[in-house]
């Protein structure tokens, strides 16, 4: 306020600089600069005056070293005032490569969700690891040169979420607030039914949901992208216990998402050719958690396992073509 008690530019400056760290400590994305100038309504050479009076004279949010938190970063041609994390620099070259590989796997991983919300967070946190770098000009010229390349993840037919993000925020909500949820399913007869959300899977590039009907325990499968409607309803209720829920536990008598919890128990056995490399890649992985593999006189590889249904067996045991051979249930490759 001016000394004739009215409200003048230091007044306004000093409530928009306000405005700017609320907006920057509420959400993780930032600040468009564009739309903060809009909505300011001021110019980009007052924005500038007021990024500098934010990074200089703030000494809340500087970091120990006395580095502001707030930075304007791009996206593509976007730019955006950002508050970063306060956690020291990284300088220690090996902890740098092994954090940027973890996030440019996970990157690569969730690829199929980068227009959504969780997509563009995690591409805000790797941010945040790239600016607490020491050296920032030798890590981008050496050490992260061509690391989409040098890393790379491999999908299996992703499914696409572009359009779903609002869906996905809505069921995001109700898992991580333990609140009921109102989802309208694609089934023979889409009407609301209202379900607790209990783990959120990713599997072979998809979204699935375990759920369970209010006042039941046996929770089942939803796919994500066949959610036509979903409402968080407001109802809260107690997340079971490890004893009663495991996620792990849901998945045991499948052989992948999808389970028959009341379907009777089919015992799988499979032999497979004499072939080194075959061999190998059956041995080296956890196809299913009750599999046992024995090496038979003639050199082939016998395989059990244990499931309640035959859905993603069929197609996986037909991948392998002549080098197959069913033994129990002699029908498995009927339909």
């Amino acid at each position: 306020m001016n000394q004739d008690g009215r409200d003048g530019p230091d007044k306004t400056k000093a409530l928009n600089l306000a405005r700017i760290v609320f907006r920057l400590m509420t959400n993780p994305h930032g600040w468009r600069v564009d739309l903060l100038k809009s909505e300011l309504g001021i110019a980009d050479r007052t924005y500038r005056d007021y990024r500098r009076t934010l990074q200089k004279e703030f000494k809340e949010l500087q970091d120990k070293q006395e580095r502001s938190l707030i930075q304007e970063v791009k996206d593509g041609e976007t730019r955006y005032l950002r508050l970063r994390d306060s956690e020291d620099s990284i300088t220690d070259e090996s902890v740098f490569v092994s954090r940027m590989t973890a996030l440019e796997m996970a990157r690569q991983a969730f690829g199929f969700l980068q227009d959504t919300d969780v997509g563009r967070d995690l591409q805000t946190f790797s941010q945040d690891v790239f600016n607490r770098v020491g050296d920032r000009t030798y890590v981008y010229r050496s050490l992260l040169k061509n690391l989409d390349r040098k890393l790379f993840y491999l999908p299996h037919a992703p499914k696409a979420y572009s359009k779903q993000g609002a869906k996905l925020r809505v069921i995001l909500r109700g898992l991580i607030g333990s609140k009921a949820l109102s989802i309208t399913y694609d089934s023979a007869k889409p009407e609301p039914r209202i379900v607790e959300p209990l783990t959120l899977v990713m599997w072979r590039s998809a979204l699935y949901l375990f759920v369970r009907t209010r006042g039941k325990k046996n929770p089942y499968t939803l796919a994500v992208d066949r959610v036509l409607d979903a409402k968080v309803t407001g109802q809260g209720f107690h997340y079971p216990p490890s004893e009663l829920y495991n996620p792990i536990r849901n998945t045991e008598g499948g052989f992948g998402i999808f389970l028959e919890r009341d379907g009777t128990p089919i015992r799988v056995e499979l032999v497979f050719a004499n072939k080194r490399s075959l061999k190998l890649d059956l041995t080296e992985r956890c196809w299913h958690s009750t599999q046992r593999t024995e090496e038979l006189p003639d050199g082939r590889l016998r395989m059990t396992f244990t499931v309640r249904t035959l859905v993603e067996v069929r197609p996986w045991v037909r991948s392998y073509g002549a080098d197959v051979e069913v033994l129990d249930p002699r029908n498995l490759l009927d339909e």
